[in-house]
């Protein structure tokens, strides 16, 4: 598995491992398109909320014999864990992940290769957010950014404001292996002339010198909740999660436009090997990522549409990861080899950083 690059300095995963033929099951499988039961697996709390509100909910109306049940998950690592788990007899037929983590799915047969018949939306899909050998697409775009609580002034440019020694002990950083702190010890590891192809020393070496600062690398229950009700100041997190509750809170958690790069997000959607039942499930994959659902999730939590068919307002376009302004800076970073070192990093983590 390789990433190639793209125009623009973003990627697109290339898988060349195609799966096998798929193992035993007994679990009864419902091969119809337009009946049966589905059990999605993707991000719990908000996303989750919004998810049924806006694409699951308008979904089962329009196809009113599919029953859909969403199982949420703390993050991708917890998700894949659970079908792993599963992989002889699947509970699940859909899941939503972030894309290095999903590589590692499919890499390792957790998830099948979709039918481009059954799934025709798949052609319209931005060619950053494809799969080779028709795995599961993106079906949302994002980047990371900088959130602050509306008492910090002046507002923060820089990702720098949060070693700022009057943020001692204000300051939120999920850490490794959630990629939000992976993404930025990438993103301090190339400001200080790193390459992390290599080694993440430098980017290792600035988080250390952050951990003074930091309240903690465990939020909870999110950085989000903790910087709107001020118990922080600054933190790392989401754009389209930063931007939904920015309006939510009314302006007490606030979204900073840094002046340096970050990381460009991708979530994918997928197909769990031997599902319960695949054509239901690809049938809705297939409405996911047509433009009436794209356009409808990203008008609710803006996060940027994948099908290049979908037409958002231009006022929640503008707020997503795809506007000029949030994406101008983008760094080039190859999540499969992000993947392959998780462990590594999380170790290396737990060593040098968490123990500062």
């Amino acid at each position: 598995m390789k990433l190639k690059p793209l125009a623009g300095g973003l990627l697109a995963l290339t898988l060349a491992t195609v799966a096998g033929c798929s193992g035993s099951s007994s679990t009864p499988t419902n091969n119809a398109p337009d009946s049966g039961t589905i059990t999605v697996k993707g991000y719990s709390g908000i996303f989750e909320d919004v998810f049924k509100k806006s694409v699951i909910e308008p979904f089962q109306k329009k196809y009113p014999k599919i029953k859909v049940n969403f199982v949420g998950s703390a993050n991708s690592a917890e998700n894949l864990a659970s079908l792993r788990a599963a992989r002889n007899n699947p509970d699940t037929d859909v899941s939503i992940m972030d894309i290095s983590t999903s590589g590692t799915g499919n890499k390792s047969e957790v998830f099948q290769p979709l039918d481009p018949a059954k799934v025709p939306n798949m052609k319209d899909i931005d060619p950053r957010g494809k799969v080779e050998g028709n795995y599961g697409p993106a079906l949302t775009f994002d980047s990371l950014v900088l959130l602050y609580n509306e008492s910090v002034s002046p507002a923060p440019t820089s990702w720098n404001a949060m070693w700022d020694p009057k943020y001692k002990g204000k300051v939120v950083v999920p850490a490794q292996p959630d990629i939000q702190g992976a993404g930025l010890m990438l993103i301090e590891n190339a400001k200080a002339g790193g390459d992390y192809t290599k080694s993440v020393d430098q980017g290792v070496a600035r988080l250390k010198q952050l951990a003074p600062n930091v309240q903690t690398w465990s939020p909870q229950p999110d950085s989000y909740t903790l910087v709107q009700s001020g118990t922080a100041a600054l933190a790392v997190g989401w754009n389209a999660r930063g931007q939904y509750y920015a309006d939510e809170s009314h302006g007490k958690l606030k979204v900073a436009i840094v002046d340096e790069q970050t990381i460009f997000q991708i979530n994918t959607i997928n197909l769990v090997k031997d599902s319960p039942s695949p054509a239901a499930a690809q049938t809705f994959i297939n409405y996911t990522l047509s433009p009436e659902s794209q356009e409808s999730f990203t008008e609710a939590m803006y996060y940027a549409p994948t099908n290049t068919k979908a037409k958002p307002s231009e006022k929640a376009l503008k707020r997503t990861s795809l506007d000029p302004e949030k994406s101008a800076e983008i760094l080039q970073v190859d999540w499969t080899q992000v993947a392959e070192n998780r462990e590594k990093w999380t170790q290396l983590w737990r060593r040098e950083i968490l123990a500062s």
